[in-house]
């Protein structure tokens, strides 16, 4: 399988653009979707001077192999009332995503949410409100493993 390197000069110039984009939803709270949201949450927490930074977890790949079922756990109680801005690498099929929203909304009903990705794919069944690149290939991105 073709891919396509990801690297910190390229995510450090994406974040920035980014962070000009949901800078006009004024985020009180990001939520990472671990692991591939982590780095993109901590980083736009800096940018945004965003220190409420939570992250859920969830398990939708082994590897490159998708799984049947995405599973979502951990997922945090914030404060009634926050705009939260949900973040990850990528919106592939948009499963993680939608399931996400669905566990976040239903322990924080009161809150607003809008969601970030550097990539996406057109054929997700979730588009983030704020993302910047459809990938023609998998990405391997700077901070995953070998």
């Amino acid at each position: 399988m073709k891919k396509l390197y990801y690297g910190c000069e390229e995510f450090r110039s994406d974040c920035k653009k980014l962070a000009d984009n949901v800078e006009e939803y004024n985020p009180e709270v990001i939520v990472a979707i671990a692991r591939g949201g982590l780095s993109l949450a901590q980083y736009l927490g800096e940018l945004l001077n965003i220190r409420e930074v939570y992250s859920i977890n969830s398990i939708g790949y082994n590897g490159e192999k998708k799984l049947e079922s995405v599973k979502v756990y951990n997922t945090p109680l914030i404060e009634q009332g926050k705009r939260v801005l949900i973040v990850d690498d990528i919106a592939d099929s948009g499963e993680t995503l939608k399931e996400v929203i669905k566990k976040l909304k239903e322990k924080n009903p009161s809150c607003e949410y809008k969601s970030a990705t550097i990539f996406y794919k057109k054929s997700s069944i979730f588009q983030p409100d704020f993302r910047l690149h459809e990938p023609k290939e998998w990405i391997e991105f700077f901070w995953s493993g070998d």
